[in-house]
C-alpha cells in the first residue's frame, strides 16, 4: 500500500519476491525507487510507467491489467484508492498475482484442442461418437459426411434408426451394446452400409470410452470404406478362379501334344493380360469416382434447363382453360421441376454460407414477438417477464439471428431453473464510453441497445463462467446438450458488431447483457403484399443477355407476354454492340453472370459508362457469384436465382424498374434486392 506521498506504507514478502526487490530498495519505502528498479525487467516499461503515473494523477480511479516481464512472466495487477470512512482518499493499494502458469496453460490447451480437432477432421476414414445410453450421434467428421451423403446437422442427435433401415440399425445397435458391455475394442472386418450412393462396405473398429469410474460414457467408431478394395479382391479372386480352372483344363491335355501345350501357355498369357487390364480399369474407375465428386458443377446447367421448364409450365397453365384435363399434368410437371430445383440447390449448398440480410428493426418488437414462443418453451413453472423501453430500440441486424440469440439464452435459462423461477427480458438504451471499452474487449464507444436476459437459476462457478462461450463446452449430462448454444450466441453477436458480457454467482442466477450499436433512423413499415400477376405488366424495353438459347427463348416469351419490348443478345459483347447502334432508351438489362467471354459483372461496369441510367438485374444458378466475403449480396446487385418461375421474374423486373437505383449503384453500400428462389 502506498500513502498520499507515494511512499510504501506496507507490503508483504510475496511482493518483494514477485518483483525481486533487494533489501536496500525496500527499506527506502520510496515508490519512485521501487519503480526505478523494476522498469528494467519489464517488457513494456513505458506503458507500465504511464499507467502508474495516470493512476497517481487520478486518485479516484481503479485499474486492472496484466504486466509482462522480459523473462516471460505475467503478473495480474489491481490498484484501487484507499479512503477513510468519510470518503477522503489517503493512498492507493496495489495487488499483484503471478498468472504466468495459468496463461501458458490456456494457450497450451487451446493449441492441443485445435490440433486434435484438425486431426479428426482430416482423417480420411469416417469417425463418429455416440452417447453411450441413447446411442445418438454426438460427432461426425468430414469423411463421415461425405460417406453418408448428409450434412453434419442432419446426423447429430440422431440414432441409427433415424438414418438407416431397421434391419441394418438393429445390427449396428447390437454391435454397439456388445462393445459397451465388453469394455474392449471390437473389430468388425466387414459390414454393409446403405447410403444415398448405394451400398458401401466398411471395416469398423468400435471403442468404448469410459469415465474415471470405468463406466462407459461414449462409443467411438472408426470406419474405413473398403468398398473398392472388396470389389477389387472379389474380382481378383474370380479372375484367379477362372484362370486356375482354365489351367487345370489345359494341363490335363499336356500329354496330347506339344501344340496343345503351347496353346495352353498362350491362353494363360492371355488370362494374365486380362488380369492386368482389369486392374488398370479399376484404377481408372477410382479416378473417375474422384472426378464424380465435382459433379455439383453441372447443377448450373440443370438450373438453366429447369428455368426453361418452369417458365413454359407457368405460361401453359396461364393459357389453359380453367378446369381443362391437361392442367393437372402441367401442375405435375411443374411440381417435379420444382423438386428438381431443390435438389440442384442442395448440390450447390454444401460449401455455401448463409446470406445475411441485416435490416432496420426495433429490438422491442423482436422481443415482443419472441415472448409467446418462449412462454411455450420454458414451461408454466417459470415466470417470464418483459421490461421494454418506451422509446424504440433501433438496430441494424438480421432479425432471424436476433431471434436465435433470444431463443438460445431463454432455453439456457430454463435449463438452469429445473425447479422453476423467474426469467426477465429487458431492453435499455445505453451510451458506452471509453472507460467501458477499456474494460471490455470487442466493445465499441457510442450509443447502444442493451438486451438483458436474467434468470434466478443455479448460476455458474468462476471456472464455468470462463468457458461458457467455448464450442462444445457444456455442463449438462451426456446427451442433453451439444455445447454450441452459447457459442452460437457469441458468434451472432460478434458478427452483428455487438458485444456480450455475463455475470453469474452460484445459487443466485445469471445475467447476460448483449449490446448492439444503436442507429438513429425510423423502423420502416411492414412490406406490403406483393402484387398479383395482373399487376406485373410493363411497356419498358429490356435487353436480355443469356448464352443459353432455351433459357433466352423462355425468358423472352414471358416478358413479351406481359407487355415488355425485348431485345436479345447471346453474349455480353453482342449486348454492347446493340446498345451502341441505337439511341432508343433501354430501361433495364437482364443478364446472366457467367457467359463465354465477358461476364455479366464486366458488362455492368461497361454499362455504367455507356448507359448510366439503365438498370440491371443479374441471373445465375450460383449464389456465390453474387455474394461478398461477408455472406451478404454484393453491393448494389439486384439478383434472381435460377431456376425461377415467371412470377418471380416479373416481380423482380417490376421492382427494379420502379426503384430509383441504376447500375451506377454497384459502387455504393449494400442496399441490394435479393429475390430468393421459389418452388412449388
Amino acid at each position: 500500500m502506498v500513502d498520499e506521498n507515494r511512499r510504501v506504507a506496507q507490503f508483504n514478502a510475496r511482493f518483494a519476491e514477485l518483483w525481486q526487490l533487494p533489501e536496500d530498495v525496500l527499506k527506502t519505502n520510496a515508490d519512485d525507487r521501487l519503480l526505478g528498479h523494476v522498469l528494467s525487467s519489464l517488457a513494456e516499461p513505458e506503458e507500465f510507467l504511464a499507467k502508474v503515473t495516470h493512476l497517481y494523477e487520478h486518485l479516484h480511479e481503479s485499474s486492472r491489467d496484466e504486466i509482462r516481464f522480459r523473462d516471460g512472466r505475467i503478473i495480474d495487477r489491481f490498484s484501487a484508492p484507499v479512503r477513510t470512512r468519510q470518503g477522503k482518499t489517503f493512498g492507493r493499494v496495489w495487488f499483484f498475482r503471478d498468472v504466468t502458469a495459468s496463461r501458458r496453460a490456456e494457450i497450451d490447451l487451446k493449441r492441443a484442442n485445435s490440433f486434435l480437432d484438425s486431426i479428426v477432421e482430416n482423417i480420411p476414414d469416417m469417425i463418429f461418437v455416440k452417447e453411450a445410453e441413447t446411442l445418438s450421434f454426438e460427432r461426425f467428421n468430414r469423411a463421415g459426411e461425405e460417406l453418408l451423403g448428409m450434412k453434419r446437422h442432419e446426423l447429430l442427435g440422431k440414432t441409427d434408426y433415424d438414418l438407416f433401415p431397421k434391419e441394418q440399425a438393429d445390427k449396428f445397435t447390437m454391435d454397439d451394446r456388445a462393445t459397451l458391455a465388453a469394455g474392449a475394442v471390437v473389430d468388425i472386418a466387414e459390414e454393409p452400409l446403405v447410403t444415398a450412393d448405394g451400398t458401401r462396405w466398411l471395416h469398423t473398429k468400435k471403442i468404448p470410452v469410459v469415465d474415471d469410474e470405468g463406466c462407459p460414457k461414449y462409443l467411438l467408431g472408426i470406419s474405413q470404406d473398403i468398398t473398392d478394395q472388396k470389389a477389387a479382391q472379389e474380382l481378383l479372386e474370380k479372375t484367379n478362379e477362372e484362370l486356375e480352372r482354365r489351367v487345370r483344363e489345359r494341363t490335363t491335355e499336356l500329354s496330347r501334344a506339344n501344340d496343345e501345350l503351347r496353346q495352353e501357355i498362350a491362353e494363360r498369357e492371355r488370362a494374365e493380360k486380362a488380369l492386368t487390364d482389369t486392374e488398370a480399369q479399376l484404377r481408372h474407375s477410382q479416378r473417375m469416382e474422384a472426378v464424380g465428386r465435382l459433379a455439383g458443377g453441372v447443377a448450373h446447367d440443370f438450373n438453366n434447363m429447369l428455368a426453361v421448364i418452369l417458365s413454359h409450365c407457368d405460361l401453359l397453365i396461364d393459357d389453359a382453360t380453367p378446369g381443362a384435363s391437361d392442367t393437372g399434368e402441367l401442375e405435375q410437371i411443374k411440381e417435379a421441376a420444382s423438386r428438381a430445383a431443390v435438389l440442384t440447390q442442395q448440390l450447390l449448398a454444401y460449401s455455401r454460407q448463409q446470406i445475411l440480410e441485416p435490416v432496420v428493426l426495433d429490438m422491442n418488437t423482436v422481443v415482443g414477438e419472441m415472448e409467446r414462443m418462449l412462454r411455450r418453451l420454458i414451461g408454466e413453472d417459470i415466470d417470464l417477464r418483459a421490461d421494454l423501453t418506451a422509446t424504440p430500440a433501433v438496430v441494424m441486424a438480421d432479425a432471424g439471428q436476433i431471434a436465435q440469440v433470444i431463443m438460445n439464452l431463454g432455453v439456457n435459462a430454463r435449463d438452469a431453473m429445473p425447479e422453476g423461477g423467474t426469467l426477465t427480458l429487458e431492453t435499455s438504451l445505453v451510451e458506452l464510453d471509453q472507460a467501458f471499452v477499456d474494460r471490455h474487449v470487442d466493445s465499441s464507444v457510442g450509443p447502444h441497445v442493451c438486451l438483458t436476459v436474467t434468470d434466478t437459476g443455479s448460476g455458474m462457478s468462476e471456472e464455468t463462467l470462463g468457458r461458457i462461450f467455448e464450442p462444445f463446452f457444456t455442463t449438462k449430462q451426456g446427451g442433453q446438450g451439444t455445447g454450441l448454444g452459447l457459442a452460437t450466441v457469441y458468434g451472432i453477436v460478434r458478427q452483428s458488431g455487438g458485444h456480450i458480457r455475463v455475470e453469474s454467482t452460484e445459487g443466485e442466477g445469471t445475467r447476460f447483457q448483449v449490446y448492439f450499436p444503436r442507429i438513429s433512423v425510423r423502423v420502416p413499415a411492414r412490406r406490403p403484399r406483393k402484387p398479383t400477376a395482373s399487376g406485373l405488366n410493363g411497356t419498358e424495353t429490356i435487353l436480355l443477355v443469356e448464352d443459353e438459347p432455351m433459357v433466352r427463348r423462355a425468358t423472352r416469351k414471358v416478358l413479351r407476354r406481359y407487355g415488355y419490348t425485348v431485345i436479345e443478345a447471346e453474349h455480353a459483347e453482342r449486348a454492347l454492340e446493340l446498345l451502341a447502334r441505337t439511341d432508343e432508351p433501354v430501361h433495364l438489362v437482364l443478364t446472366d453472370v457467367v457467359m463465354p467471354g465477358m461476364s455479366g459483372w464486366s458488362l455492368a461496369e461497361s454499362l455504367r459508362e455507356l448507359r448510366p441510367e439503365t438498370k440491371i438485374v443479374f441471373m445465375s444458378g450460383y449464389t456465390e457469384q453474387v455474394r461478398g466475403a461477408s455472406g451478404r449480396p454484393k453491393p448494389g446487385a439486384s439478383f434472381i436465382q435460377k431456376p425461377f418461375t415467371p412470377p418471380v421474374l416479373l416481380e423482380t423486373v417490376r421492382a427494379v424498374l420502379e426503384s430509383d437505383r441504376t447500375v451506377t449503384s454497384l459502387s455504393r453500400p449494400p442496399t441490394s434486392i435479393l429475390v430468393r428462389q421459389r418452388t412449388g
